[in-house]
């Protein structure tokens, strides 16, 4: 899935501003996927998917769902779903980003 969603953003893992192993790469916009994500590289910072924070150094960051807190589900209903929406925008958001 993660191949599909850096494919989606027309970027390879090379140059993608998501965080899959250490070390961070060298990005002004990274994404981090879920909670624990966001425990192991920013302990300190709280925020819900969706939300952007900026890092001390000046690097801005968008917290989202994990795909695989997305594929648990078995069934997409209505709330999968707009995970999965909430989780697009949230990409799209940062390829705009990206841009400027």
């Amino acid at each position: 899935m993660m191949a599909k969603i850096i494919g989606a953003m027309k970027r390879t893992a090379e140059n993608s501003p998501i965080v899959v192993e250490p070390p961070m790469p060298r990005a002004k916009v990274l994404v981090v996927l879920g909670g624990r994500a966001l425990r192991k590289y920013f302990p300190e910072q709280k925020a819900e998917p969706g939300q952007w924070f900026r890092t001390p150094g000046g690097r801005d960051v968008l917290v989202t769902y994990s795909p695989e807190y997305i594929l648990r589900f078995d069934t997409v209903t209505p709330a999968v779903q707009k995970l999965k929406q909430d989780m697009w925008r949230s990409l799209k958001a940062v390829v705009q980003r990206l841009k400027c």
